[in-house]
């Protein structure tokens, strides 16, 4: 990883978020040298990039994360998580309790009995950390919906979805999964909408960060309801779903969001589908000019395009996504300094861009 300079002092925050066009990650420094880990991507060997990135800056993981969040369970929010469990030992694990739910394991093994494939599903990577964690303190925290699940110095955590309401929807979901005796082995698909995302507000004495993860509307529209969610707006958005329309909801920019704050988006590519497209960037930069994106996405090459359509559904059905990375992996650094007025500093590292410089 190039090297992108020191840690911040223990009075200076710092949000980090990596996305290389196949996965996300953020880091967040909440003061005193402390740090937390929101969901997971690796790099072309196989290590976190959060890992790697707290390593860069002279931060020991091992010892200085308190959390580790895993938003949901699709691949592109939770490769290496199980690595980074296992190395940060001193931090408590975090996730909708939906994905430790009994029903949802056994189910879980049920899938796997009958050959699904969890290439791609983040169910693989899912069952490596809960075994982890099985026997090892502290035990994981559950997040629901405005629950305080840190709080230490002057930082708090909260999350603010998702709602005990649709866990049993999610459950019923995957029980649809199930295939007929004698099926052939097939990929476990994305569940949609994703409405179990856990979305995160972040408050560090008067500053206020929210990570919208990948909720989709429905999930904000109950946020926006929810007269028990934490006051205040936040003046950084960790924008959801990769910029889609399918996750964007006006009222959050208005209700949620100070006017024209940074907002970040982290580019997803695989074979031809790709996000955010340009009808999203224009929208997005239509609610702040304050837009960024971790990484730039280059158009296949024409041989990718003619690929079979016959071909790619074979690859599929087979749990097998072919990938294509997209330049060097990019990150977008904000940080604040709590004794001083000057806002946010914001630095474009690697591949990173101002959204306005996006191309698809």
């Amino acid at each position: 990883m190039t090297q992108v300079g020191g840690s911040p002092d223990g009075e200076e925050f710092e949000i980090t978020l990596f996305g290389p066009g196949y996965g996300e990650g953020i880091v967040l420094h909440t003061g005193d040298g402390r740090w937390a880990i929101i969901d997971s991507c690796t790099n072309a060997d196989g290590e976190p990039l959060a890992f790697r990135y707290l390593q860069s800056i002279g931060v020991d993981p091992t010892n200085e994360v308190d959390l580790i969040v895993a938003t949901h369970w699709h691949d592109d929010h939770i490769r290496g998580m199980a690595a980074l469990v296992r190395a940060c030992k001193k931090a408590t694990f975090c996730c909708a309790s939906v994905l430790c739910d009994h029903e949802f394991l056994a189910i879980t093994h049920a899938l796997e009995k009958h050959h699904f494939s969890s290439i791609g599903s983040g169910v693989h990577e899912i069952h490596e950390v809960f075994s982890h964690l099985a026997s090892k303190q502290p035990k994981p925290v559950f997040a629901i919906a405005n629950r305080r699940i840190l709080s230490k110095g002057a930082c708090e955590i909260w999350s603010l979805s998702p709602r005990d309401s649709n866990f049993l929807s999610f459950l019923r979901s995957i029980n649809q999964l199930l295939p007929s005796q004698g099926r052939s082995k097939r990929r476990i698909p994305s569940l949609s909408p994703n409405r179990i995302s856990v979305v995160l507000w972040i408050k560090l004495a008067d500053i206020i960060v929210l990570l919208g993860s990948d909720l989709e509307k429905p999930g904000w529209i109950e946020i926006l309801q929810d007269t028990a969610r934490p006051n205040g707006k936040a003046s950084v958005f960790k924008v959801a779903h990769h910029g889609s329309q399918n996750a964007h909801e006006p009222r959050v920019w208005r209700q949620m969001l100070e006017d024209e704050p940074v907002a970040v988006v982290t580019p997803w590519r695989i074979g031809h589908r790709s996000l955010p497209s340009q009808q999203d960037v224009q929208r997005i930069l239509s609610c702040t000019p304050n837009a960024y994106a971790t990484t730039k996405l280059k158009s296949p090459p024409r041989s990718s395009r003619r690929r079979s359509n016959m071909i790619r559904r074979t690859l599929r059905e087979s749990g097998i996504e072919l990938r294509r990375i997209s330049g060097p992996t990019g990150m977008i650094r904000i940080r604040w300094s709590l004794h001083s007025q000057d806002g946010w500093r914001i630095e474009k590292i690697g591949s990173a861009c101002h959204l306005e410089d996006f191309v698809t």
